[in-house]
């Protein structure tokens, strides 16, 4: 059994973008998930990219990720990576999913990046009233489209949890690339209707939250958690039975939930949520870990037994 290649390029849908399997995400590094400092945040970037992934995700609303990232690109030559940004979410302006505001956001974001154009730009986690505006005329599509139009970003984007989104934005036949939220780990595959909906239109999947949120990290389930966030207790159980799964047969638990990730052929890229240089070179070695057939063949039975909804 040979261990999926990272660094292996896929189109994203119909787009120029072709992206290594594994990308970086940027929720980590911007401290969603506890404290991260500049140091720590920008040598994450700088890992990413000295090992050949050239997929960077992130947004306003992940702290000081858009900031730190900026940072680790002054100087990279420009076409050596992709970056993706996200509106609706930026602090300043929340739930505003106008035309104004993502010509502002998109415009302030290209500044804190240092770069002059977005590679996709992601209508970033609207409620269905919030898509409702972004959809209308003089919301944030439009602007989106616009920009599209005069190469400021190169393609469009929705990132939310909810299908139903994702279907409505894909059938406005202006969305280039859909990314999911946490509904493709060892705990929760949601995904057969988001499959098919890719299959028929022609747009790119991304796999954000592979390891749901950290719970499949290898860390203990129980100890994580900020003050702004909390996992679910359902997952946390889940997460807790495929830890000892794993213990029981000596794989890492993160080593599996990657290649489990990676080995989906209908993902374009599934991002990692490192938040220093040691923790993207410990995704990437779980990455070469050789998993035994044996275990492959025993995890559906794992999957539908701790499945949670």
């Amino acid at each position: 059994m040979t261990t999926p290649n990272p660094l292996e390029l896929r189109r994203l849908g119909s787009t120029a973008i072709t992206a290594t399997t594994v990308g970086l995400g940027g929720a980590g590094l911007g401290g969603i998930f506890g404290p991260v400092g500049d140091a720590d945040g920008v040598s994450a970037v700088e890992k990413a990219l000295e090992l050949g992934i050239n997929y960077l995700d992130t947004s306003p609303k992940y702290g000081e990720a858009e900031r730190r990232m900026g940072m680790a690109l002054r100087g990279v030559t420009r076409d050596s990576f992709y970056i993706s940004s996200k509106v609706g979410t930026h602090p300043s302006r929340p739930g505003d999913y106008s035309a104004e505001t993502a010509l502002w956001t998109v415009a302030n974001s290209l500044e804190v990046l240092g770069v002059d154009y977005l590679d996709v730009c992601h209508l970033h986690e609207p409620e269905p009233e919030q898509l409702d505006a972004a959809l209308a005329p003089g919301g944030a599509l439009e602007a989106l489209v616009s920009l599209r139009e005069q190469g400021v970003i190169r393609a469009i984007g929705i990132g939310v949890q909810d299908h139903e989104l994702h279907r409505r934005a894909v059938a406005t036949g202006q969305l280039d690339i859909c990314m999911m939220v946490n509904d493709y780990t060892l705990i929760r595959q949601n995904v057969d209707d988001m499959f098919d909906l890719v299959r028929e239109s022609g747009v790119g999947l991304i796999n954000g939250a592979a390891l749901a949120l950290g719970l499949l990290s290898g860390r203990d389930p129980d100890s994580l958690g900020t003050p702004v966030w909390k996992p679910p207790a359902d997952e946390v159980v889940a997460a807790k039975r495929v830890r000892a799964w794993c213990a029981e047969r000596d794989v890492p638990i993160l080593a599996l939930a990657l290649q489990f990730s990676l080995r989906q052929r209908s993902f374009d890229c599934t991002l990692l949520g490192a938040s220093t240089a040691a923790e993207v070179t410990g995704c990437w070695d779980a990455l070469q870990v050789e998993i035994p057939a044996s275990v492959w063949d025993e995890l559906p039975a794992l999957l539908d037994d701790v499945r949670v909804a």
